[in-house]
C-alpha cells in the first residue's frame, strides 16, 4: 500500500519518524517574560514541551493500539480497503487516516512476489499457476512538509528571499507485510501470570494464586488487590526507556514507533491474469484478532461492574439431586435397600442391579436375582443362591442404559454424576458372610 497523503502540496516525508520536522521535549518548557526576544529555538521549545508530554503519556500509559476505525475489508472490486481511523504507535504518535485507502492484491503480489518472507506456495486449486500466501496489514506514522511560503534565505537585513515549508502534515503509511503478524511483547509478566494470562515462569506464582483462592470469599478481593499492587510495583521497576544502540540514540519511550498491526490475511490466493495477477475467490476474511485495541475507560468501568463479576449475580439454578441409598443389608438370601426417596417401580428391573459372589473355587460368579418393591419403600433383591464363599457384591446402577430413577422427577440414582444432571453414580456394597 502506498502512503496516504491528504494534500497534493506534500513535498517531503519522514517515514516512521519526525526528526527534523517538529521537536519533542517533555521536560523543558518555555519561560516567557516581558520584552523577551523570541527566536526559532524558543518557538521550537514551546512546541516540543506539549508534544512531548502527550506522546510520553500515549506511549507509556496506553501503548500501541487502535482507538477507533481502521476497518479492513474487501470492496466490490475485490480491492483490499482500510477505512479511516485513529491509533497510537509504540512511541506515542497519533496515527490518523482521514480517508479510505485501497490496494489491488494481485498487483501487489506482482510487485512483491520475490520479497523475503512471503513464502507463496502453489494453491492446489483448479486454476493452474495460482499461488497462496499470508500477509498482515500495518499502519505506521509518517509526516510531510506542506505549504511553502516566502522566507529570508539569510538572517540579515536586505537579503534575498526564498521559500520554506510552513506546515507539517501528520498521517499514516499503510503497508502489507509478508506472513502473519508476530505476537506483541506485552510486558507486565508477573501480573499476567497472576491472572493466568501467561504460563507461570515465576516460581511462587502458582502458590500465591492458590493461597488467595483458598481464602474465604469475603477475604479474596483484598488479597487480590494486595497481590496486584505488589506485583505491579515489581513489573514497573523492570520497565525502562530504550537505551542507545549503534544506530539510534537513547529514547524517552518504551519502544520504537514500529508498525501498528491492523489485521492478518491468511490464505490469499492469486491467479495469473493476462500479464499480471488477480485475486481469486473465495476472498480471505481479515482477522482482526491480530490487532490491539484501546477501550474507553468509561466502558472499562461498566465492564468491571457487570453481573459476571458482581456479588449480586443471580445464582445458577441447582442441578437436580438424584436419590441415594441410605442403607443396604444382606439378610440370608435377600439384600434390603433403603433409598433416600421412593424409586420409580418400572426402573426396578434386574438390569438395574448386578450381584456377584466370590468363592475360593470359582472366583467371582453372577448371582440370579429377583427384584421387588415393598410397601415401606425399601427394595428387596432376592438371590437364588449364595456361593460357599464369604463375599457378596452389589452394584445398583445410577449410570448406563437402565439406571434406577426417582419416582418424583426421574433423576438417576446419585445424580448429578460425571455427565451432569442426566447421569448418576453407581452404588456399590460388598457384604461379608460367615
Amino acid at each position: 500500500m502506498a502512503t496516504i497523503i491528504d494534500s497534493d502540496a506534500c513535498m517531503a516525508a519522514a517515514h516512521g519518524t519526525e526528526e527534523g520536522l517538529l521537536p519533542v521535549n517533555p521536560f523543558t518548557a518555555l519561560q516567557f517574560h516581558f520584552g523577551m526576544l523570541l527566536g526559532v529555538d524558543d518557538l521550537d521549545t514551546g512546541q516540543a514541551y506539549p508534544r512531548g508530554k502527550i506522546r510520553l503519556h500515549n506511549a507509556w500509559l496506553h501503548r500501541a493500539g487502535v482507538v477507533w476505525g481502521f476497518k479492513v475489508a474487501f470492496n466490490e472490486r475485490h480491492e483490499l480497503t482500510v477505512d479511516p481511523g485513529l491509533g497510537l504507535d509504540g512511541a506515542g504518535h497519533e496515527l490518523h487516516l482521514e480517508r479510505q485507502a485501497c490496494v489491488d492484491l494481485g498487483a501487489w503480489y506482482a510487485a512483491h512476489k520475490d520479497d523475503p518472507g512471503l513464502n507463496a506456495d502453489e494453491a492446489n486449486a483448479n486454476v493452474p499457476g495460482s499461488m497462496i500466501f499470508a500477509v498482515h496489514v500495518v499502519a505506521r506514522f509518517t509526516a510531510c512538509l506542506t505549504r511553502p511560503v516566502p522566507a529570508m534565505a539569510e538572517p540579515c537585513s536586505g537579503a534575498q528571499t526564498d521559500t520554506a515549508f510552513s506546515r507539517v502534515f501528520e498521517t499514516v503509511e499503510l503497508l502489507l507485510r509478508p506472513g502473519l503478524a508476530p505476537k506483541p511483547e506485552l510486558g507486565y509478566h508477573r501480573l499476567r501470570q497472576l491472572f493466568q494470562l501467561e504460563p507461570d515462569t515465576f516460581t511462587d506464582m502458582a502458590t500465591r494464586r492458590t493461597a488467595i483462592q483458598a481464602l474465604p470469599p469475603d477475604q479474596q478481593p483484598a488479597a487480590w488487590l494486595g497481590a496486584l499492587r505488589e506485583l505491579a510495583a515489581l513489573d514497573v521497576i523492570d520497565l525502562k526507556p530504550q537505551a542507545a544502540t549503534d544506530t539510534a540514540p537513547a529514547s524517552l519511550f518504551p519502544e520504537d514507533p514500529g508498525e501498528l498491526v491492523l489485521a492478518d490475511l491468511d490464505g490469499v490466493v492469486v491467479r495469473p491474469a493476462g500479464s499480471g495477477w488477480a485475486i481469486a475467490e473465495p476472498l480471505p476474511l481479515p482477522d482482526l484478532k491480530a490487532r490491539r485495541s484501546h477501550i474507553a475507560t468509561a466502558t472499562i468501568q461498566e465492564l468491571l461492574c457487570g453481573p459476571l463479576f458482581g456479588t449480586g449475580a443471580a445464582p445458577a439454578p441447582p442441578a437436580p439431586a438424584g436419590p441415594t441409598v441410605r442403607k443396604a443389608e444382606l439378610k440370608e438370601k435377600i439384600i434390603v435397600l433403603e433409598p433416600s426417596r421412593a424409586l420409580a417401580r418400572p426402573s426396578l428391573t434386574p438390569a438395574a442391579f448386578e450381584v456377584s459372589g466370590y468363592s475360593e473355587a470359582d472366583g467371582w460368579t453372577s448371582l440370579a436375582t429377583e427384584v421387588t418393591a415393598q410397601d415401606d419403600g425399601t427394595v428387596h433383591i432376592e438371590l437364588d443362591s449364595i456361593p460357599g464363599g464369604k463375599l457378596v457384591r452389589l452394584l445398583a446402577r445410577g449410570t448406563g442404559p437402565a439406571p434406577l430413577l426417582a419416582a418424583d422427577d426421574l433423576s438417576p440414582l446419585g445424580a448429578p454424576g460425571a455427565g451432569g444432571a442426566d447421569d448418576g453414580v453407581d452404588f456399590v456394597k460388598t457384604f461379608k458372610g460367615s
